[in-house]
């Protein structure tokens, strides 16, 4: 009996009057907030180490696909003069995949960037679009927003021989950033915006001309 006592006074001291003295189970209701006690005791070290593990497993596995890229960027820099083309797919589909498996870290929206230029590169203007448009719709406060927005003006012109769109989308990065370092690479795409190649050498040597007259 009093060990019992003893035992309620122990859950009254650790779970107040109200968790101990209700009706006539007083004991039966102490011992199972004792058990509840001791089961969250032993189950938070347990989850706390689950989220341990699978966080570190996580950051290897990023950590393991940025040296795969890094190691073909490297591969592919030693090659500059001719690359190989089933390395530069490689390097495509390593860098979306990064993105695609986690949007969130802080090296996607380089690698994002880094996928538009070689889809440029690689002649692919479709696929720089979408990429293109990926990141201004979720990376819209990346450093590079300008560059970006400059690049999908540039593609409209150069890859997808969309001349309309173009000229829009130099408009637009002409509003948004008048001050940037491209500024007067786009005013001066828009000035020449359709003109064929043999009309730019001729006005090219016209202001030449006028002048060396001057």
């Amino acid at each position: 009996m009093y060990d019992q006592f003893y035992r309620v006074f122990r859950a009254w001291r650790i779970f107040g009057r109200e968790g101990v003295f209700r009706g006539s189970n007083i004991f039966i209701v102490s011992l199972s907030n004792i058990k509840i006690l001791r089961m969250k005791r032993t189950l938070f070290p347990l989850v706390a180490f689950s989220i341990m593990v699978f966080a570190f497993a996580c950051t290897s596995g990023i950590k393991k696909e940025m040296t795969a890229i890094e190691t073909l960027e490297k591969e592919l820099t030693d090659q500059a003069a001719r690359p190989d083309p089933e390395k530069l797919a490689g390097l495509l589909d390593a860098y979306t995949a990064f993105v695609d498996n986690h949007a969130a870290d802080t090296m996607a929206p380089l690698y994002l960037y880094k996928a538009i230029n070689l889809s440029m590169g690689i002649n692919n203007g479709a696929l720089a679009m979408q990429l293109t448009d990926r990141m201004l719709n979720e990376y819209p406060k990346y450093s590079r927003i300008p560059e970006t927005v400059f690049l999908k003006a540039y593609i409209y012109e150069n890859q997808l021989s969309n001349l309309g769109l173009a000229l829009k989308t130099y408009q637009d990065f002409l509003s948004r950033f008048p001050e940037h370092d491209l500024a007067d690479d786009a005013q001066a795409a828009i000035d020449n915006l359709g003109k064929s190649p043999e009309e730019l050498i001729r006005e090219f040597e016209a202001r030449a001309a006028q002048q060396a007259g001057n």
